[in-house]
């Protein structure tokens, strides 16, 4: 059995990392208050409409589904500029949870990190229970027309085909 706390250390790990390559992409934006200052603040995901996931024996798998990167632990550099202007409060850092680098966003007002285990677990700011409750009109989805390669984890949820639902037009 395993203890309580190992647990919870368990469940910060990221998930398994491959190759996520897509033909373009997505920034999405909500307000979340910050677990450490309270301040208002914008955090945001990467959106995929579809990808190919490329495996460390080369393999690849082709995905008509839309997801959400988690983990991005690397980026191809357009994609990387297009992101920064887009959201600059996204950064690499290291989380203390997971003890891994990986994109994160930062608060505004006092720089606190809000890691990927925070804003999608059920009632973050990206999380199953929340945006069952709010639907996701709030969230501001600014495609962008660039390829992207990113080292990441993939995650899948009905919350992600309404946003595939939206009529994304390139800005």
């Amino acid at each position: 059995m395993i203890e309580p706390d190992r647990k919870a250390v368990l469940a910060a790990l990221p998930e398994l990392s491959s190759v996520i390559l897509s033909p373009s992409f997505a920034v999405l934006t909500t307000d979340h208050e910050c677990w450490t200052c309270v301040a208002a603040t914008s955090v945001s995901a990467l959106w995929v409409p579809s990808f190919v996931e490329r495996f460390d024996d080369d393999e690849e798998l082709s995905v008509a589904d839309a997801a959400v990167l988690r983990f991005v632990e690397s980026i191809n550099l357009p994609a990387a500029q297009h992101i920064s202007a887009a959201a600059p409060w996204m950064l690499m850092a290291t989380t203390k949870g997971s003890g891994t680098r990986y994109l994160v966003n930062r608060c505004q007002a006092c720089g606190a990190i809000h890691g990927d285990f925070h804003l999608f677990d059920v009632d973050g700011p990206f999380g199953l229970v929340t945006l069952e409750k709010q639907g996701t009109e709030h969230i501001n989805v600014r495609y962008v027309d660039c390829p992207i390669e990113a080292v990441a984890g993939i995650a899948q949820a009905t919350w992600i085909d309404q946003i595939s639902a939206r009529n994304l037009q390139p800005q």
